[in-house]
């Protein structure tokens, strides 16, 4: 067969086995009893007063962090991707460190900061511990969408206008579809987050569901209760799709005109040092205080085994993704009949909140059948594939975007096959980005909690799970010593990517 048309029948194939069929089997498992076709626990469920309230409580939450975010991440976006402020890319790094670690770590943090203050525990700190978290995903998609601007319309407008002008009417207008985006994206991923709200004693709708599966053991109201958040997601993917659609694909970047802030540098980079300071270090340092020799020692033994698997469950998550996320960004490049649909799926798929992947993996292969794949760490390789294959695979459709087409042309014409092309011109062209694909899967697969407290068969708890458990009654020294390990995991593969970076360099 054709390699071209081979690489969307065998991921469309994978996917839908690994990530739709499980979903569809998920939700016509809620639809049916012992007794057959019913709608009697949908009904118990939406004539729940404590169900409503935690829904309204998520969306207005929601709401706010999207809407905060996205507004601010914007401006920072702007402010750290054109304009000539000093250390940019060690601020830009310092403010992804909260997306990049389990989402508690950083409430657990402040709550060393803190103790049981009211301006913590509840809506005001949860909402702003998710906005800490979330910033950086319009601050980098805001860089982003800048390099894709034809910088001769700015250098035209401002023959006539001031920067302030040209960005109001020119910059901002031209990256409004990366501004939306952020915007629901961020919406959908922190109404799907309860790991915050659970520590803050914060009552939401995902830890509904969550706590009637892992405390209750009632799979089916479970299963009913999430499917609320499928329609939802479904609901976020259609706004993106008739609001932004086809204005997020990626074009080879341009060179990005720097603003000179001239005399007015220095106090842009007090503000952003302050407002780093206080989001991110403050907290981090008062986590770090709380840590003496002997409880990182003691800490570092006890999660030894636990920390061997979530390095090993990563590296192999990411290499999946590698895989898998190469094919599917090809696909997409490629133009292909399915490509459309295909990018919309792993959208998709990562905007859904972890709680329903977890429990549809769990209905689809809890079975005889199957049991060497729910009862293996299989399940979780599973678990880290579906849920972020649509960060893999833009990473490295970006990358595809770049490379001339009049390349794959000229090989075409000497005869070369498809194979040969993506091995002897794609690849090595790409290898950059191909690695940049790999550290991104080890990161988000290392960070993962919620799907695999969901998933993860006897003996196979990660760091970030057991993190979370000895948070309940640990010593807090040792917890403390726990979550530092965690937060150096995260940096040391990106130190070493940039190390690496700077020497070839």
């Amino acid at each position: 067969m054709h390699l071209q048309r081979s690489i969307p029948t065998f991921i469309m194939a994978i996917l839908l086995s690994l990530a739709l069929l499980p979903l569809l089997m998920m939700f016509f498992h809620t639809l049916y009893t012992t007794q057959g076709f019913s709608l009697s626990t949908y009904k118990e469920m939406f004539q729940t007063p404590s169900l409503w309230h935690t829904f309204q409580n998520s969306l207005l939450l929601s709401l706010l962090v999207a809407t905060s975010s996205t507004v601010i991440g914007t401006l920072l976006g702007v402010l750290l991707g054109k304009s000539n402020v000093r250390f940019r890319s060690a601020l830009l790094l310092i403010l992804l460190l909260p997306l990049l670690i389990p989402p508690y770590i950083l409430a657990y943090s402040w709550f060393t900061l803190l103790g049981n203050s009211p301006l913590l525990f509840g809506f005001w700190g949860t909402a702003f511990i998710l906005f800490s978290i979330y910033l950086p995903i319009p601050i980098f998609l805001t860089i982003l969408f800048l390099k894709q601007i034809n910088p001769k319309m700015e250098e035209a407008a401002l023959l006539y206008a001031p920067w302030t002008t040209v960005l109001r009417y020119i910059t901002l207008p031209l990256i409004f579809p990366a501004t939306l985006f952020s915007f629901l994206l961020v919406f959908m991923l922190s109404f799907g987050e309860f790991s915050v709200a659970n520590f803050l004693r914060y009552p939401i709708f995902p830890l509904e569901s969550f706590t009637q599966f892992s405390a209750f053991y009632d799979f089916k109201v479970a299963t009913v209760t999430a499917m609320p958040m499928l329609f939802i997601a479904l609901i976020v993917l259609a706004l993106q799709k008739l609001t932004t659609g086809q204005s997020l694909r990626f074009s080879a970047p341009y060179h990005v005109i720097t603003i000179d802030l001239k005399e007015n540098e220095k106090p842009f980079f007090l503000t952003l040092l302050l407002f780093v300071t206080f989001t991110v270090l403050l907290p981090l340092f008062s986590l770090s205080v709380q840590i003496d020799i002997n409880s990182f020692s003691l800490a570092f033994q006890k999660a030894i085994a636990p920390l061997g698997r979530s390095l090993l469950f990563a590296a192999l998550g990411a290499t999946s993704l590698l895989f898998f996320g190469f094919l599917s960004a090809y696909l997409i490049e490629q133009k292909h009949t399915y490509s459309t649909l295909f990018s919309t799926i792993t959208l998709f798929l990562f905007i859904l909140p972890s709680t329903l992947i977890g429990i549809a993996l769990i209905v689809f292969y809890n079975t005889p059948y199957t049991n060497f794949i729910y009862a293996t760490p299989v399940i979780i390789l599973f678990a880290y594939t579906i849920k972020y294959l649509f960060l893999s695979s833009k990473i490295i459709e970006k990358k595809l975007a770049q490379i001339p087409c009049s390349l794959i042309e000229s090989a075409k014409l000497t005869g070369a096959s498809e194979r040969q092309i993506i091995w002897f011109i794609i690849l090595p062209l790409a290898k950059d980005a191909l690695l940049v694909t790999w550290m991104v899967g080890f990161i988000f697969s290392l960070r993962e909690s919620t799907l695999t407290m969901l998933v993860y068969p006897a003996g196979s708890d990660t760091l970030p799970l057991y993190i979370f458990t000895q948070m309940a009654n640990g010593d807090p020294k040792i917890i403390a010593s726990l979550c530092l390990i965690m937060i150096l995991l995260v940096i040391l593969p990106l130190g070493i990517y940039f190390i690496f970076k700077r020497v070839r360099t």
